[in-house]
């Protein structure tokens, strides 16, 4: 009998020895430690903003003006009905001292004036106060413009009635003047028959 001759399928190569220490060898290290993961809760101070009373005051007023921007005449008509404006809280006159202002009627600015002063006497307007005061800056420099604008119109009328005087009274001198250089036609009219008789 013949002895075996080791098959090729048992044949250990030395990098397949290698391949199988290390392996082995992996296998037997120790495992990574465990990450423990825990929830911590960390308390962050939220500042939630606050509005001031005098800013919600503005922007009440320019909501408010927004709105009286886009209505038509009726509407606002009926915004500015007459009311008792003495009773008025500072949040409702000075809006509609605004609405007033902005619609240029008949003795509506000085209804805002008397508005707008009512709300600076008042002690607790507090907050409307600064944007009274601003309104009410602006309707006195208005006044004064459209005062200043009636003056300029009343002169501007005085001066164009004095224009179409001194026009008429150019026109009358160039009349006469026109009178005096023409020929005057009694004397061509006299010398004519004069002529014919002489013939």
């Amino acid at each position: 009998m013949q002895p075996h001759a080791p098959s090729p399928r048992h044949v250990l190569t030395p990098t397949t020895l290698a391949a199988v220490l290390t392996l082995l060898l992996v296998g037997c290290a120790p495992l990574p430690p465990k990450t423990i993961v825990k929830e911590v809760r960390v308390e962050v101070p939220v500042q939630v903003p606050t509005v001031s009373p005098a800013d919600a005051a503005a922007r009440s007023l320019l909501a408010y003006h927004d709105r009286i921007r886009q209505m038509q005449a009726p509407e606002l008509a009926q915004e500015l009905q007459p009311r008792d404006d003495a009773a008025q809280p500072p949040a409702a006159a000075v809006p509609l001292a605004l609405a007033l202002m902005t619609n240029h009627g008949q003795g509506e600015l000085a209804r805002a004036q008397t508005l707008l002063e009512q709300v600076l006497r008042q002690p607790d307007a507090g907050d409307w106060k600064p944007l009274a005061q601003l309104l009410l800056d602006r309707l006195v420099e208005q006044r004064r413009l459209e005062d200043q604008a009636d003056k300029l119109n009343q002169q501007r009328g005085s001066l164009q009635q004095r224009l179409d005087q001194a026009n008429q009274k150019l026109e009358a001198l160039k009349a006469i003047e026109r009178s005096l250089v023409a020929p005057r036609p009694s004397a061509t009219a006299a010398s004519a028959p004069a002529s014919g008789a002489s013939k």
